[in-house]
Formats: C-alpha cells, structure tokens, sequence
C-alpha cells in the first residue's frame, strides 16, 4: 500500500515572487530530441490509456482536465517549506474542487500525487469527490512508477499533454483560486473563433514576468495534438528535464514552449502586454487587487496585493480600450 506523510510540501511555483533562473547547458537539437523520445518509447502516438488511473479511462474520450501536482515530504524532489495537512492541504483542495465545481463544472480536476508514507485514510480521502481523479505517480498507466524516478514534481501536472483521452488541459497551482476573471477568459478560448489558437495564457500581475508561467496556461490537444506532444517531448526524456528541478518547470516552458506557440495562443496580460504580447482582460480586476495564481487568500494576503509596499496601475495600452479608467485593470 502506497501512502502521504501528516505533512505535505504543496505545488507552489515561486511565480508571483522570484524571476526565472538561469539555467546553463547547452539545449539538444530537435532532431536529437525526437529520435531520443522514440528510442525511449517507440510508437507512442498508439498508446490508448489515459496518463493518470484506470477511473480516468473510465470517463472516455474528450475530457477536460485541470491537473496540480501534490507531493510529499518524502519526495527527493521537494523544495518548499513543510505544511501541515489539516491547516493548508485539505483546506485548499477543497475550495479548488468547489470552485470547479461551480464555475468549470464540466472540467475534472486530476491531481499527480506522490503518496508516499500515508496513511490509509488519507489516502481515501482523495477519493471522495465525483469531479477529481487521482493520479499515482507510482502507479501511472504506461509507465508505472519510472516517471516519479526522473521527471520533477512541479511538471507532473503536464502529464494529460501525452494524454489521448485529453482534449483540453489547464495547468494549475493548488494554492490558487478559480475565479471568474478566468473562467471567462478561458471560455472565450473554448470559443471556436479561437480555433487557431492552441495555446492558453494568462499573466495578471507585476510580477508575471515571464512569458508562460507554471500555473497559468492552457493547451487545446483536439485542436494540434501532434504538435503539442512533439513540444512537450523534452519533459520526458531523462536528461534533459533533469536541468528542471526546483522551480525549474517555468523554466522549461519558456525554453522549450514558449517561442513554438506564441503565434498560436491566446493571451492575457495586464502589464506586460507590449513587451510580451497579449490582451487585455475582459472583465475589471476585483476589489483589493486580487489577481489570477494568487495565493489564497487573495483579497486579504497583503503581498498579493502590493509589489515593494505600492500599487503598480496597468499600462494604459494593457487597458481596454473602452475602459481606460480601469486603472488596475
């Protein structure tokens, strides 16, 4: 019986707080990377399971997933500080699978856990709700427990890219709300005058400075499915994604992904839409300047509201054009 230690470490990117590191080697030609991804698993584009648990091949084709990675202090992976599982784990599994619920009910919420020296009850508990599926990372269709050996915790959560029965995929943080200045914006992307655009992202504070950030896209596989994969095959060969660790996840994005869909994604930026392209969103902030993969709780956390103690207004041009007033847009 696998299991979860009383104390989790939570996915959390270091998005809003830290700039993307550097990391220093030389990237592998994309003829090396797809003729190592097909020695490693041959005809992939054949395998006909789901990359999560026997209940998620159960749901059929066509699904809409919103995946988060948990792990535990067990993991050789973890980085982050202890938390405790009846302060901080259950509570925001709970609000995020509510909030699913309500403003995504058609969406499953699939989170790739590591749980490794639980106990049986906590365990269950994971299986008590109708719009989640449970990822064992030890246990994963295809691959069984070879990924949890390589591939860094905070990228589990991209698994459902390779994923056959995935048509739609959202890459989310367990510390972050779902509110309805995103579910709008990714509803509009939903939309089939969207179809050319594969690609999802979402930037909404001062400190988004990245072009993709771990928490905040999305991907249409029913719209390039091939392409998407060949993108992404890098995160599963061993020696590349080994450069990851850490917060490393934001890193592979902007090396590997960003400069291959950013003229096929629609984006969402309120500051730094000229120097990183994108749109203005299409509702008005909310009180308090809560902001889309802040940390719960938005309104009242004092760092998700300022950046070195000041309220940085939106650039006019990130503004809509109607609503130039909406100073923090």
């Amino acid at each position: 019986m696998v299991s979860i230690p009383s104390s989790f470490v939570f996915i959390h990117s270091g998005k809003q707080y830290f700039r993307t590191p550097n990391i220093k080697y030389e990237k592998p030609s994309k003829q090396f990377i797809e003729e190592k991804f097909n020695k490693i698993y041959g005809n992939f584009s054949q395998w006909n399971l789901t990359l999560c648990s026997h209940t998620s091949h159960h749901r059929g084709p066509h699904q809409k997933v919103i995946a988060i990675s948990v792990y535990g202090k067990q993991s050789k992976f973890t980085n982050n500080p202890m938390y405790s599982w009846e302060t901080n784990i259950i509570p925001f599994f709970e609000l995020l699978v509510d909030e699913i619920s309500t403003l995504l009910p058609q969406w499953i919420l699939r989170v790739y856990i590591d749980f490794t020296g639980s106990t049986t009850s906590e365990q269950e508990y994971f299986y008590n709700f109708l719009n989640v599926d449970i990822c064992d990372m030890n246990n994963i269709p295809m691959f069984g427990s070879s990924l949890h050996k390589f591939l860094p915790s905070k990228m589990w959560r991209f698994l459902p890219i390779f994923d056959p029965y995935v048509d739609y995929l959202i890459s989310r943080d367990l510390d972050s709300p779902i509110i309805r200045r995103e579910t709008e914006t990714i509803n509009m992307w939903l939309s089939k005058k969207q179809k050319k655009n594969f690609f999802y992202i979402a930037r909404d504070n001062i400190e988004h400075s990245s072009f993709i950030l771990g928490g905040l896209w999305g991907a249409a596989l029913v719209r390039a499915r091939h392409t998407l994969i060949n993108i992404f095959q890098p995160m599963l060969i061993p020696s590349i994604v080994k450069y990851y660790h850490g917060i490393g996840d934001q890193t592979f994005l902007n090396d590997y992904v960003g400069d291959r869909v950013k003229n096929n994604s629609l984006i969402f930026d309120s500051y730094f839409c000229e120097s990183l392209g994108g749109r203005p969103f299409l509702s008005q902030r909310p009180m308090h300047g809560c902001f889309l993969g802040c940390i719960r709780p938005c309104c009242n956390n004092v760092v998700n509201v300022h950046f070195n103690e000041t309220r940085i207004p939106c650039p006019i041009k990130c503004r809509p054009k109607k609503h130039p007033d909406w100073i923090y847009c």
